[in-house]
């Protein structure tokens, strides 16, 4: 389902509330489940702009020919409302709440104050370097907090709602450059949430990259799933590695080792990812999922200093009961190994020298620095 088409100046009010009018500002183009996403700014009814921009997920009115799937669309963005209401935590982007206008529904999402950790890996690769490791360590730990949070929820009855977030990846992590970090869009977490509208195919929400193998292999995933996915963040930002990218597509040895029960789910996993509609590509990232061997961990963790070498092999893992079995765990785990010599005020100290570092290639990659980091990004001239 394509996503809705805004054809709005910049500027022009979408719907308003009790408080605020929401002024449209940009469009991001397609989210999941053919949601519009888009940057919109708050402001009072007098015109003031006290509470900033906000980040909106929006689909329109059903049509005779997609009706069907965007009352499907407009089940999800209800469902996400629901399930933000027992996601309260610093860590978590907020949801503010469901809009429903004649023309189109609306969920109203805090903007993130920071950057992906995809356009900050971007800036540090300008620099020719990777973060630190107490860097990855920090961020890995400030997520899996977060985590836990989620994976801990329970409804007003105590019913464990089992929240799993199924997208962690570098593109729904935001940091800010004073070295907060919180996760974003729990609009594709797996729940048992009464009414929650099932996946009909089981595929990666997130980049295709940043999956479990479990999630790759099956489609059936837990809480252990997210723990792995974060282990990948975490290798990435510290080596610039992503342990399912494979170095060849050549899978025939390690094919051989696999026994006929196991290469024919591979083969399943393969048909399955082709009929959801996934690249070609997927085929090669399954293999790898399927095939690699504590050896490739190791190599892949080779250059890293053992503070976060040990949590991350255990975090990588391709079977779950061989990894953290809670974030809780994994959490404690990583404070333990970056202790407090290094905190949130580290990691905005580690930043700003990236930053600074980076000087144009942060103009020329649309990004704002942090205040008081050298020269001003307007006095950054990129000719």
């Amino acid at each position: 389902m394509p996503a809705i088409d805004f054809k709005l100046p910049r500027g022009a009010i979408l719907f308003t509330d009790d408080a605020y009018a929401y002024e449209f500002r940009e469009d991001l183009g397609e989210a999941h489940h053919g949601l519009s996403l888009f940057v919109a700014r708050r402001r009072t009814l007098e015109g003031n702009h006290p509470r900033g921009k906000v980040l909106l997920k929006a689909v329109g009115r059903p049509t005779v020919e997609e009706g069907a799937r965007v009352k499907r669309a407009r089940a999800k963005l209800e469902e996400q409302v629901r399930l933000a209401t027992y996601l309260q935590h610093p860590g978590i982007l907020r949801v503010h709440g469901l809009r429903k206008t004649e023309g189109a529904w609306y969920v109203i999402t805090e903007h993130p104050s920071g950057q992906t950790l995809n356009d900050l890996l971007t800036v540090v690769s300008e620099c020719r370097r990777w973060f630190s490791p107490l860097f990855a360590l920090y961020v890995g730990a400030q997520v899996a907090s977060a985590l836990e949070h989620a994976h801990m929820a329970k409804d007003e009855k105590g019913n464990p709602l089992g929240i799993v977030h199924r997208a962690i990846d570098l593109d729904h992590v935001f940091m800010d450059w004073d070295g907060t970090v919180q996760v974003a869009d729990f609009g594709l977490a797996l729940s048992n949430l009464p009414g929650r509208v099932a996946s009909t195919v089981a595929r990666p929400q997130a980049d295709t990259y940043f999956a479990s193998p479990e999630m790759l292999l099956s489609g059936r995933v837990d809480a252990r799933s997210d723990l792995y996915t974060l282990g990948l963040v975490m290798l990435e930002l510290a080596t610039g590695k992503n342990l399912l990218h494979a170095p060849d597509d050549d899978f025939e040895e390690a094919k051989g080792a696999l026994s006929r029960r196991k290469l024919a789910r591979v083969k399943r996993a393969i048909r399955r990812a082709l009929l959801a509609g996934c690249s070609p590509a997927m085929e090669a990232v399954i293999w790898r999922a399927a095939t690699y061997t504590p050896e490739d961990v190791d190599a892949a963790t080779a250059s890293l200093p053992e503070l976060l070498r040990v949590p991350l092999c255990k975090m990588l893992q391709r079977e779950p009961a061989a990894r953290y079995q809670t974030a809780g765990e994994l959490a404690a785990d990583l404070c333990r190994w970056h202790g407090v010599a290094y905190g949130k005020g580290d990691a905005a100290a580690e930043l700003k020298s990236v930053a600074k570092d980076a000087g144009e290639a942060l103009v020329e990659l649309d990004l704002r620095g942090p205040r008081g980091h050298g020269r001003a990004l307007d006095d950054i001239t990129t000719r």
